[in-house]
């Protein structure tokens, strides 16, 4: 069963919530194929302070890679000119602009999944169909039953300290429940 675009780009903020939640692997439920940004993966590499777990990540990455190449695949088909134009935009930082750049220079026919407020606040004045972590976990819970939504949430919350609005976090529970 796929519920969405067959093909989707990575941002760093999904990617690491998935990587931890050890969840990453349930994305070949939605998509065909997953595409990561150069900027991306570097970013999943680099953005913890600890030796240890950069080096954890970089063998999980290699893994990855190695095992799903038929569907997570790295991407690099952007033009340099169209990263400086979305860096250019408030709030975007490089990973985000590159995944608008890949997404542009296929042909704007892939959803993006990302989290940051301003990248999603883009997305949706250009018409870009995205979706964030939230609805993964709640689609993951709700039809796939891999995960507890609620569960899920709150370990990301504490760990990763990630914030999330309780608000939000039904809302979007409920709205996959409801479809």
């Amino acid at each position: 069963m796929k519920l969405f675009y067959k093909a989707a780009i990575l941002d760093t903020s999904v990617l690491i919530v998935l990587y931890h939640l050890n969840l990453l692997e349930y994305l070949n439920f939605f998509y065909n194929t997953i595409r990561i940004p150069r900027k991306v993966e570097e970013e999943f590499l680099t953005k913890h302070k600890s030796h240890k777990e950069r080096s954890e990540r970089y063998r999980f990455l290699s893994h990855f890679y190695n095992n799903n190449k038929s569907w997570f695949i790295p991407c690099n088909e952007y033009s340099s000119d169209d990263i400086k134009i979305y860096l250019s935009q408030k709030g975007i930082d490089a990973g985000e602009a590159e995944i608008f750049a890949q997404n542009q220079a296929l042909g704007n026919n892939h959803e993006i999944l990302l989290d940051e407020r301003q990248a999603r606040k883009l997305a949706k004045s250009n018409k870009i169909h995205h979706h964030g972590v939230l609805f993964i976990l709640a689609n993951l819970d709700v039809k796939f039953k891999v995960c507890d939504y609620f569960e899920a949430v709150k370990k990301v919350k504490i760990e990763m300290k990630t914030y999330f609005s309780e608000e939000i976090v039904i809302e979007v529970y409920n709205s996959v429940k409801d479809n």
